[in-house]
């Protein structure tokens, strides 16, 4: 059975209660584990090597970089774009870092590990994939413009915490050559089967230490309240004129007094508030929801095992499905998940909660008011969607 790499399981000994209140957003969380095996089946040299060498890879899914040095794709790379795997493995030996990115998109394990990440944080989730040669480092001090949890998978590496050059930067302040990262204010080493979290704009480096490092980096890509009143301005421009008006002509003009103009911005601001926050947060809900990818793995075999689903078969929810569910006017539910939309009458929507949110039951037992001709109706639709799946007898 696959191990669920899921945000409790990722953070523990530490609980999502307290990493939330004492240091998402806030500081560092390192945590040791001892367990040199506790991410065995996530990923492995071996994975790497495999993706590397038979895949054929394309930049950007592959960077090298080393500290110091000017590397470019040209080095590793074909004009083309396709990774030479030859190069990639001479510039590791000679002490460069290779990074991997978005290899959730070629390996399942990680596949499903972004997806329960996901599921707990309601953001979307992606991975880099940091291999180090002994004694190196990839970057000198920078910071990142979204969170990370990095995970220790073999080897060690050394980490140095910094400074905050800016708090909680957005994706257009990115770390600049030449900013001051401040004084180190913590060094420790993350062994294979530790973790740390590092909130965006916390400045830090990382340095393998006697032996080569492997470890995944998880991007953390959290929605903030920028965006939500972004998306208020825009909602508002669509139904108030005053907001589609043009500033004044000429206000670019030398001599303009533009501190004039507070009133009017006022007024505008003003309107903003008008716009119900649940409107603009339930947009970004329904796009995070329809905009992500099924992972289905053994769908084709699913839908083949419909062609003997009765009553008595065991069914269950895919894990990590996120949904909407609400009840519409003239009598309908309208399901959200994973990028397709099922509307079906009302006296379906608590058989449907209960389908996609239980992950074995007899279609039987299925709970709600419908009958066992409708249950079966809803078991094989919501199969062919790929969120459900039959379980072996």
């Amino acid at each position: 059975m696959t191990m669920d790499f899921s945000l409790d399981r990722v953070l523990g000994p530490v609980t999502p209660a307290r990493f939330f209140s004492e240091f998402f957003e806030a500081k560092h969380c390192v945590i040791k584990r001892g367990d040199a095996g506790f991410y065995a089946g996530l990923l492995d040299h071996n994975d790497v090597d495999h993706v590397l060498t038979t895949m054929g890879l394309q930049i950007p899914e592959v960077n090298v970089t080393k500290a110091g040095s000017n590397i470019t794709g040209s080095d590793f790379a074909y004009e083309n774009g396709a990774i030479d795997p030859v190069r990639v493995a001479q510039l590791y030996a000679d002490g460069a870092t290779v990074i991997l990115s978005g290899l959730h998109e070629r390996l399942s394990q990680l596949a499903r590990y972004c997806r329960a990440m996901e599921a707990a944080l309601s953001a979307r989730v992606q991975t880099n994939v940091y291999m180090t040669p002994a004694g190196n480092q990839g970057f000198n001090p920078h910071y990142d413009s979204h969170d990370v949890l990095a995970l220790q998978i073999a080897g060690a590496k050394e980490w140095r915490i910094y400074g905050k050059p800016v708090e909680l930067p957005l994706d257009s302040q990115g770390f600049e050559r030449g900013m001051d990262v401040g004084e180190e204010v913590d060094r420790f080493i993350l062994e294979p089967g530790d973790a740390v979290y590092v909130p965006r704009g916390l400045a830090h480096d990382a340095v393998a230490t006697d032996e080569g490092s492997l470890h995944i980096t998880t991007g953390l890509m959290f929605r903030t309240w920028a965006d939500v009143v972004a998306e208020a301005v825009i909602a508002t421009a669509h139904r108030n004129p005053e907001l589609r008006r043009a500033i004044p002509p000429g206000f670019a003009n030398d001599g303009v007094d533009l501190d004039a103009y507070m009133p009017v911005y006022e007024q505008m601001v003003q309107s903003l508030f008008d716009v119900p926050v649940g409107k603009m947060m339930a947009g970004f809900r329904d796009e995070f929801l329809t905009a992500r990818v099924p992972r289905v793995e053994g769908q084709f075999a699913q839908l083949s095992a419909l062609q003997t689903l009765s009553v008595e078969s065991v069914v269950g929810a895919r894990p990590h499905i996120l949904f909407n569910l609400a009840e519409e006017d003239e009598g309908m539910a309208r399901l959200v998940a994973q990028g397709t939309e099922i509307v079906l009458p009302s006296y379906a929507a608590e058989a449907m909660r209960f389908c996609v949110t239980t992950p074995f039951f007899r279609v039987g037992d299925m709970e709600g008011d419908l009958d066992d001709a409708g249950k079966l109706v809803l078991a094989r639709r919501l199969i062919r969607e790929g969120l459900m799946m039959v379980h072996p007898a």
